[in-house]
């Protein structure tokens, strides 16, 4: 009887009303991987549904469930065995198309694998294709990523053919590509001698010119956000804003033409460039004025994480999920972001620290810091929320796959109860637009 007892017990089973759970810890569900099964919380002494079936175990998610102390969740009986095939699947080495369904790499269960991962995103910076002319001489090395690995595309040190210039068929290519950091000083000359070819010519493709500006936003950006914020940074962060509102009403708010920079990996610089583009268009949409509105919310939103510089890089970019520990210190950038900005530049308008202070807020007291509800929230900061939230998910990891535009909107919209109501309505009807486009 006491065996009966023992193993009931174990299987964590429990019975609430008609139906049968048996409980589960969350740290066997990973982050963004979908669940072919509810998962409920239990509420004394009946259950609450938290996440549906067919759905993504977002971030979000597990923030919530962190920031709450739950670290168990309760699954129906009758959704055992899709459980067990869950369970099986994301311990299944094997299962090469789990990546496709969003899974973590199980390279990163080794940790030579990660300590590569490490020096191969810490060395090599990430470029654009569209600044890269076919025919072009170049004197720096282009190299394919692929996942952890990177191969020599062509440069100088490419021994086959002459390779010093720009392949006739660049464009054709789907895999990312990246230069070494040492090598950026030679990219940045490059870059001045094509935008002082092409942005002299009046019928300049606006893809090419958003790729120049995006590009040098880059560089400019990976400094800013490297190093101690001054005076001089704030006043360099604000002329990438205002190169990017002057872009964006050039090509007449297509300013989807900015967010082509992270689809294959997320790096900080790029995040705060795609965040700043949508924050920028979200507010022309709703009709800001150009100054000081948009300038004030894109400076707010490109400087958002300036916060995590402050953060062992080896944490802000781990491969992987966060344990709770190293959650609660990436919740910290928030404070040192407000505090950073607030030494750099004393001078800043208020305005522009809401988006830094409040991009993790929720409409519905869910987020973090200060779980601020519904209009606590500034407007910039409900701005930048949503921004940083779509960018997120649409941005590859290397534990997971980007979500497309209509995943994210979807996911977006299930969790409507954390955002602003209209600015999502317009939210998502502009980016339908960009993407139709």
């Amino acid at each position: 009887m006491g065996k009966k007892k023992l193993s009931r017990k174990k299987l964590g089973k429990k019975r609430l009303g008609k139906k049968k759970y048996f409980s589960i810890s969350t740290k066997n569900l990973r982050v963004n991987t979908i669940l072919n099964f509810n998962i409920y919380l239990q509420h004394k002494d009946s259950t609450v549904l938290f996440r549906k079936r067919n759905n993504p175990f977002s971030e979000e998610a597990l923030s919530r469930l962190i920031e709450h102390k739950i670290d168990s969740l309760l699954i129906s009986e009758e959704d055992r065995g899709e459980y067990e095939k869950y369970s099986f699947s994301v311990k299944d080495d094997s299962c090469s198309h789990l990546t496709n369904e969003g899974f973590a790499p199980p390279i990163f269960d080794k940790s030579k694998n990660v300590e590569k991962y490490y020096k191969t995103y810490f060395n090599f910076f990430p470029i654009g294709r569209e600044t890269l002319i076919p025919g072009s001489n170049v004197n720096f090395n282009v190299y394919e990523k692929k996942g952890i690995d990177v191969e020599l595309y062509f440069g100088p040190e490419k021994q086959n053919r002459t390779t010093d210039i720009v392949p006739d068929d660049i464009q054709k290519s789907d895999l990312p590509l990246v230069i070494r950091n040492t090598d950026i000083p030679l990219y940045k000359e490059y870059l001045q001698d094509i935008a002082n070819e092409y942005l002299k010519l009046s019928d300049i493709p606006e893809e090419l010119k958003c790729s120049i500006v995006q590009e040098n936003s880059k560089l400019i950006v990976k400094e800013i956000l490297e190093g101690p914020l001054d005076a001089e940074k704030v006043k360099k962060s604000t002329k990438v804003v205002e190169s990017l509102v002057d872009t964006v009403f050039y090509v007449e708010n297509k300013f989807y033409n900015l967010l082509k920079i992270t689809s294959d990996d997320h790096y900080a610089y790029t995040h705060a460039l795609n965040v700043c583009a949508i924050s920028i268009g979200l507010g022309m949409a709703i009709k800001l004025e150009k100054t000081p509105d948009i300038m004030e919310l894109g400076l707010g939103a490109l400087l958002h994480d300036i916060g995590k510089s402050m953060i062992s890089p080896y944490i802000v970019n781990k491969p992987g999920r966060l344990t709770k520990e190293e959650f609660l210190i990436m919740q910290t950038h928030i404070v040192e972001g407000k505090r950073l900005l607030e030494k750099g530049n004393g001078k800043t308008q208020q305005n522009v620290f809401y988006p830094i202070t409040q991009h993790h807020e929720r409409l519905s007291g869910n987020g973090y810091p200060l779980k601020l509800i519904g209009e606590q929230i500034h407007l910039f900061g409900r701005i930048t929320s949503i921004a940083d939230f779509y960018d997120n998910l649409t941005t590859a990891r290397p534990y997971k796959k980007a979500y497309t535009p209509y995943e994210a909107l979807e996911l977006m919209s299930e969790n409507k109860e954390n955002f602003d109501q209209n600015l999502l309505i317009v939210f998502i009807k502009m980016i339908g637009l960009q993407t139709l486009n």
